[in-house]
């Protein structure tokens, strides 16, 4: 009976792979073409929205100058950003290390191959953003890349994807929140939306396999994963309010610090953030009593409530492998009339459905351009291609499938039409 059970549920989990790997294919980024990083910075917009820099509403942000405020929601930003590479760091070692147990012709090892690209290409993105704002990453003490190396080893079976969901899950809530600030950055809106985008599917898969799991998990595993996770809580406390980022904008961090975890404000952000984790975590029950208990107290859930609120939210696309750029002029034909501008496209062979997709960024696009079918050339290439959307930017984003406009350096390229 239980082997039946265990068939029908890894059946079920490679259908579920499937339709990511499906949804990997037909949305994807490459965030060194998709991102214009030659644009220049808004010296007036912030690097997060005002009402989630960690000092909003309380008396040292009133006392602060707007460029101060600015300067702040930079450095935070740039805080976050790092904890996001080092997290995604421990989240592939993890996967690396399950991978080697599991079969390599299966859906889930091979949607699990794909998030490993996403998260890779999520670490170069966040690093390219954090060298764009010309600021200095914020790197772990020794101790602490100590633990980062141990935890792949901690990180196995439902713990590993109850710890993914927090690492992802209250990020992308807040992003969602806030990438279409008006205040924003346009290039940190642009980042945002491709985080959100591509980590929507990592959230589904990881709530999958806790929904197939959570049913049979023997009672002390339950307890364990479902205390454990309160540690969470304990790890953001101290990330959106670290030291760092407020001693470098020449304030008193500790002062800073012991504020911004008393701000009423603070609370609500947070909770508002965690709101869709705690939910799904109670219905699949692990909030345990400890964990409630931890999250409560670092300001993630309601004093007075004692369940998450929220509900849980799923939503998916996709992502893709970087390989040579293309980058300068092009013809861009609408309807029988032709555009000079210039792009920055990028491709590759689909390992999925055996196809070249390449994508890109129209750069300085004529103001007639809208969402739809179009023909871009570069010399005397000229292929099909669909504009798919305008960014924060100002720029548009470019896809195509089959033989690129542009011609790869040392790369021969088979296209399977």
């Amino acid at each position: 009976m239980t082997s039946s059970v265990r068939a029908a549920n890894a059946a079920t989990r490679d259908e579920f792979a499937e339709r990511l790997l499906k949804g990997s294919v037909r949305k994807s980024y490459a965030p060194v073409v998709d991102i214009d990083w030659d644009a220049p910075l808004d010296p007036d917009k912030f690097y997060l929205p005002p009402k989630t820099v960690s000092l909003y509403g309380t008396l040292l942000w009133d006392s602060m100058t707007r460029a101060q405020q600015i300067e702040l929601s930079r450095q935070e930003l740039v805080n976050t950003l790092s904890a996001g590479i080092w997290f995604e760091n421990i989240l592939n070692q993890a996967l690396l290390r399950k991978m080697m147990h599991q079969d390599p012709t299966a859906r889930a090892t091979h949607y699990e191959l794909t998030e490993l690209g996403d998260e890779t290409r999520h670490m170069v993105m966040f690093g390219r953003a954090i060298e764009k704002v010309d600021a200095k990453p914020v790197r772990p003490r020794l101790y602490q890349r100590m633990i980062i190396n141990a935890l792949p080893f901690a990180f196995r079976g439902s713990l590993l994807w109850v710890a993914a969901l927090i690492g992802e899950e209250i990020f992308d809530s807040l992003q969602r929140q806030m990438m279409d600030d008006p205040e924003l950055q346009p290039m940190i809106q642009r980042l945002m939306r491709i985080h959100v985008t591509e980590e929507a599917r990592h959230i589904q898969f990881a709530r999958d396999g806790l929904r197939k799991r959570t049913p049979t998990m023997p009672w002390i595993t339950r307890a364990w994963v479902g205390n454990l996770n309160g540690v969470g809580g304990l790890f953001f406390r101290f990330l959106f309010t670290n030291k760092v980022q407020y001693h470098r904008v020449g304030l008193d961090a500790r002062a800073a610090r012991a504020m911004a975890r008393a701000s009423t404000h603070r609370h609500e952000t947070q909770i508002a953030g965690f709101a869709p984790l705690g939910a799904f975590l109670e219905e699949v029950g692990l909030m345990g009593p400890i964990a409630r208990r931890l999250w409560r107290r670092t300001g993630f859930l309601p004093a007075a409530a004692r369940r998450g609120t929220g509900a849980p939210t799923d939503a998916g696309t996709g992502a893709e492998p970087d390989d040579d750029v293309y980058d300068g002029a092009a013809a861009l034909q609408i309807a029988d009339q032709e555009h000079p501008v210039r792009v920055r496209l990028t491709g590759h062979l689909d390992p999925i459905d055996g196809r070249y997709h390449w994508r890109g960024t129209i750069l300085d696009a004529p103001n007639l351009v809208s969402i739809g079918p179009v023909r871009l050339g570069i010399e005397s290439r000229c292929v099909d291609a669909r504009i798919t959307e305008r960014t924060a930017q100002g720029s548009y984003s470019i896809v195509g499938v089959g033989a690129p406009p542009f011609a790869l350096p040392n790369v021969e390229v088979t296209v399977v039409e």
